[in-house]
Formats: structure tokens, C-alpha cells, sequence
């Protein structure tokens, strides 16, 4: 009789433990998905800020240099593989943003998990690090060639995969499809979902705009600058 009880017992008992492991199993498959979220919102207040912090330095070197922002068509004897990198390096050089992880966001599926070391490079301060540049996908793009008398409607940078019909690109986006933001000449970040519509003013008519490059001054210098899975932007700048 004892030892029927006891196998009794010990069934219940393995019963009770399949139970407990599916439960377990459940709540992970239920809080697993809500953390990585919570993760994701958290990294996009980052990448918010970071942004504010580049349009904060591009207008602290534009105080300096004739109310111009950073123009890589204008680097001068700054040298980088690929000219949208100096955009970030013109500030690095200048002493306005030296910190290279704020170009990058951790959500990104193009960042690689390893922060650059420094932009420019320690032994000579007119050629970018190879760690900022080799391999690199910039979180961002950057609009290059703006003064401060733009208006303050002009956007300065935004998340990477941006297109010309207001949409990101669901593989090279930043946070996919979902949206993005933009770093205006007046200061402010804003979060456009990807469904959002007239997110610019068009610089010419003063209508509302998808296209970003509509919101900019009609200038040959003006381009948008972006690494190769980049939207609007491109390695050697877009025009208007």
C-alpha cells in the first residue's frame, strides 16, 4: 500500500513539473516579445536625442564657419572611403561631436554590435578611423551644404531609409517600415509613423510635402548624404 502511494505521489509530483515547465514556457513566449519592445522604445528616445545632439553641433560649427552647416563638398583636405562620412567628421574635426556612438543606433539590423572606436583617426586628424567607416551603416542621413538662414522647416538629418514618397524602407529603415525621425534647422525632432502624410513644408510653394527634398533650398550644394542602404541619401549626395 506504501508503495503504490509513493508512485502515486511521484506521478502527481512529474505531472505538477510539466505543468509548471509549460507555464513557464507560456509567460516567456508572452514577455520575451513585450521586452524587446520595451527595448526598442527605450532605444528610440536614444537615438531621438543623439539626433538633437548632431543638430545641436552642426549649428555650434555652423556658429563658426559663416552660419554654414557641415558640407561635404567642403571638407577641404578631411579625407574618408566614402564622402557621406565627412559630414560627422567635419564636426569630429572641429571639436563640435566627437563621440562616434551617437551615429549609430543599437535597434539598427545594420549595426554590427561593436562601437567605433573615434571618427577621426588618432595618428592624423585629416583622415577618418578606419573603425568609424570599414563595413559602416550610419543610423542617419545627413543634409549637407545648409546655412542658417534656411528656414526652420529644413530638415538637417533623419533616420536612415527615408524615401522620396515619405515611406522607410521596410529592410534598410532603421526601425523597418515603421517610421522614423527628422532633426529640423529649428531645433526640434519629430516621429513620423511611416502612414503619416505632408511631414515637410515644400520650401518653394509653402504646401505640405512627402518629399524631403522639397523642403530644401534649391541650392547645387544642398544634398542629402547617406550610407549605401541609405534612402533619399546616397555615398556621394543627392541634389534636389
Amino acid at each position: 500500500m506504501t508503495f503504490t502511494s509513493r508512485r502515486a505521489l511521484s506521478a502527481f509530483t512529474l505531472i505538477e513539473l510539466l505543468t509548471v515547465i509549460a507555464i513557464i514556457g507560456i509567460l516567456a513566449a508572452i514577455v520575451i516579445p513585450t521586452v524587446g519592445s520595451v527595448r526598442e522604445k527605450a532605444q528610440r528616445t536614444v537615438d531621438a536625442n543623439n539626433l538633437r545632439e548632431i543638430a545641436k553641433a552642426a549649428m555650434i560649427y555652423a556658429a563658426d564657419n559663416n552660419d554654414r552647416l557641415p558640407d561635404p563638398d567642403a571638407a577641404g583636405n578631411l579625407n574618408a572611403s566614402a564622402r557621406v562620412f565627412l559630414w560627422p567628421g567635419i564636426l569630429a574635426r572641429t571639436g563640435a561631436l566627437s563621440d562616434p556612438t551617437l551615429y549609430f543606433s543599437k535597434v539598427d539590423a545594420q549595426f554590427s554590435g561593436v562601437a567605433p572606436t573615434s571618427i577621426l583617426s588618432p595618428g592624423n586628424r585629416n583622415t577618418l578611423d578606419a573603425s568609424f567607416t570599414d563595413g559602416r551603416e550610419l543610423s542617419f542621413e545627413f543634409v549637407g551644404g545648409l546655412k542658417m538662414s534656411d528656414p526652420a522647416t529644413t530638415p538637417v538629418a533623419f533616420t536612415r531609409g527615408l524615401r522620396t514618397d515619405g515611406t522607410w524602407d521596410v529592410q534598410n529603415g532603421v526601425y523597418g517600415d515603421t517610421g522614423g525621425y527628422v532633426v529640423y534647422l529649428g531645433g526640434n525632432v519629430e516621429f513620423y509613423p511611416d502612414t503619416a502624410t505632408g511631414k515637410f513644408i515644400n520650401v518653394t510653394t509653402g504646401q505640405r510635402t512627402d518629399n524631403l527634398l522639397e523642403a530644401l533650398p534649391n541650392r547645387p550644394n544642398v544634398k542629402v548624404w547617406g550610407t549605401s542602404r541609405a534612402g533619399i541619401g546616397t555615398p556621394g549626395g543627392t541634389s534636389r
